[in-house]
């Protein structure tokens, strides 16, 4: 008896050691100091027989966790150890795992060799501006740009050495095999194992058929039912980062935040993607966008954000990038010009390049900024790319983060996709359509955000393409805005394909709990309002409870997201809710079915 606890003492450390090695993985919420290379030192095993003895001599051990424990991350390593069905052999992960070290390799051998970008002119940071309508305020210009964070010659010159080598370094392409086929990818872990759930079960509600993988950053956060029998129902699988990566990559390097999108992409076996935030629901079936345009021919299509772009000039030096004149004239408006600044209206070829906004410059990224919330990506056309934006997100707190915002909002991963295909001179495509703001008004009649609408690239695409042929026909460009017409099978306006439910997000009990969910009164309230139901063609809040409620109160899954709630009150909670969204029904805007 005393043996066969022995052994279970021993495999649970070696299980526990093994981890730690594969893992060695700072916490979501705290910022390792060297995001790039923080490398921790593993115990040998002369260490670990070390550690066992004095165990058993303190006899502090207790048999029945460990036993527990034992079971459980047997069930997590069985499941993590499984080849996928389109990698039975293994071979693609070995193949995948060899790749990322070269790549990786570029990467500490490219690595910023200067001190963090944190220097500003003053305590002011960049005038916070809006995209949509005329506003006033500064023109931002390359002079403006340049006045908040600042840089020396030397800075400039270190950093743009790095990138040089990193892009001259980067292969073209992928490994040949090593992406196939179409596919959706979230990043879970923690608390957004939930939201995937929640978006991944929508998915299917609406008649996607797309494969799905969620990357589990950690392994503490790979949830043993979720992941081997609850996503596969969906069919969506966990990748565990560690895995995918191998184990030189991933115990050389810890990661953070915003830069597990990128690696995310990377990492999954989809040749095109589909990336969604874990909190991003698609209101309908996506599947037809990836065989027609504008991703066919483009391999890139990026979504708007609220915010004008506040890139530095210096990145486009550290790139290597020398910007030209005046190109653009504000936002492309299908096809028609959208300034954004009173003072920027005299479209005049006389104008001198130092008062035209930086971003109308050839060369430059153009405005407006990106949400990221949703991206889609072609990793045949796109991969090195994609290597460059994981070089800006590894680095991106310390060095690219600030150059791309500079402080301004929105301030992550969302540019670095789209910066990395301009200065690779890759095709892209920017949605026409501007974002919609979803929410409610308070009993105060304030105005409270809940969300982004994000249109259908490829009805978008088609009214563009309408609008740019009747361009020189007046009257047939009256009839298109109309809408008449026998054979006008577009809409004056693409349909909202996406909705990024970011803040708050659709946990049922921290919405209980932080009150977002009831009026100053105590009564209860729609998120959303009265009006998305008939701007997206259906009771979306209505549908994401009645969603919750399948999930937790009917199939009774166990989530860590909820371990420490009764289920019996988060039931009861949901129901109060949900009943509580059929009774106010009457109250939306109608011109949909249910």
């Amino acid at each position: 008896m005393r043996r066969h606890q022995l052994r279970l003492i021993v495999v649970s450390l070696l299980i526990f050691l093994g981890i730690i090695f594969l893992l060695n993985r700072s916490s979501n919420d705290t910022k390792p100091s060297n995001l790039m290379l923080s490398k921790k030192k593993s115990l040998s095993y002369a260490e670990v027989q070390a550690r066992l003895a004095k165990e058993r001599e303190s006899k502090k051990t207790d048999d029945s966790k460990i036993t527990s424990t034992i079971s459980e991350d047997q069930e997590k390593i069985k499941l993590i150890n499984q080849n996928p069905e389109n990698d039975k052999t293994g071979s693609r992960i070995k193949k995948a795992q060899d790749f990322y070290t070269l790549v990786f390799n570029i990467f500490e051998e490219g690595k910023p060799k200067i001190p963090a970008l944190n220097r500003y002119k003053d305590d002011q940071r960049i005038y916070h501006a809006g995209y949509e309508g005329l506003a006033e305020g500064p023109v931002f210009t390359e002079e403006y740009l340049k006045s908040f964070l600042q840089l020396t010659e030397e800075e400039v010159e270190s950093l743009k050495h790095s990138h040089k080598a990193v892009v001259n370094k980067l292969p073209a392409n992928c490994p040949e095999g090593l992406y196939q086929g179409n596919g959706i990818v979230y990043v879970g872990g923690g608390k957004y194992n939930w939201l995937a759930l929640l978006s991944i079960k929508t998915l299917r509600s609406v008649g996607s058929e797309l494969p799905v993988e969620v990357l589990i950053p950690s392994i503490e956060e790979f949830e043993v039912d979720l992941c081997g029998r609850v996503f596969p129902a969906l069919n969506a699988r966990c990748i565990l980062l560690a895995k995918e990566l191998g184990n030189k990559v991933a115990t050389d390097n810890s990661f953070y935040g915003y830069q597990y999108k990128s690696l995310a992409i990377i990492t999954s076996s989809f040749e095109k993607v589909l990336l969604l935030d874990s909190d991003n629901v698609p209101i309908h079936a996506p599947d037809y966008l990836f065989d027609v345009e504008p991703f066919a021919s483009n391999g890139l299509i990026v979504w708007p954000d609220f915010w004008k772009r506040a890139t530095s000039p210096y990145y486009y030096q550290i790139a290597g990038r020398e910007l030209g004149s005046r190109v653009r004239f504000g936002r492309n408006n299908y096809g028609t010009n959208e300034p954004n600044n009173v003072n920027d209206i005299d479209f005049s070829e006389d104008i001198p390049v130092e008062k035209v906004p930086l971003h109308d410059r050839e060369g430059a990224i153009p405005d407006p900024t990106s949400e990221s919330g949703q991206l889609m990506v072609s990793k045949k056309t796109h991969s090195k790319a994609l290597f460059l934006a994981l070089y800006y997100n590894l680095f991106g707190p310390d060095y690219y983060y600030p150059l791309f915002s500079q402080g301004s909002d929105g301030e992550g991963d969302k540019e670095t996709f789209l910066a990395a295909s301009v200065i690779l001179n890759k095709k892209f495509y920017q949605v026409n359509k501007f974002l919609n703001a979803f929410g409610h008004f308070d009993s105060d009649g304030n105005f409270i955000g809940t969300g982004m609408g994000q249109y259908d690239p490829v009805e978008d695409y088609r009214i563009l393409q309408r609008k740019l042929k009747a361009k020189d026909n007046e009257d047939l460009l009256k009839l298109q805005d109309s809408g008449e017409g026998s054979d006008f099978e577009v809409k004056t306006q693409p349909k909202i394909l996406f909705v990024h439910a970011n803040f708050p997000k659709l946990n049922p009990w921290d919405l209980k709990t932080t009150k977002e969910i009831f009026d100053k009164d105590g009564s209860r309230k729609r998120l959303y309002g009265t009006g998305m139901a008939k701007r997206i063609g259906y009771d979306f809040e209505l549908v994401q409870w009645q969603n919750m409620h399948f999930l937790i109160c009917e199939l009774k899954l166990k989530l860590n997201t909820f371990k420490d709630i009764d289920p019996e009150d988060l039931c009861i909670e949901i129901s109060e809710q949900l009943q509580h969204l059929e009774d106010s029904i009457a109250t939306l805007e109608t011109d949909f079915n249910f």
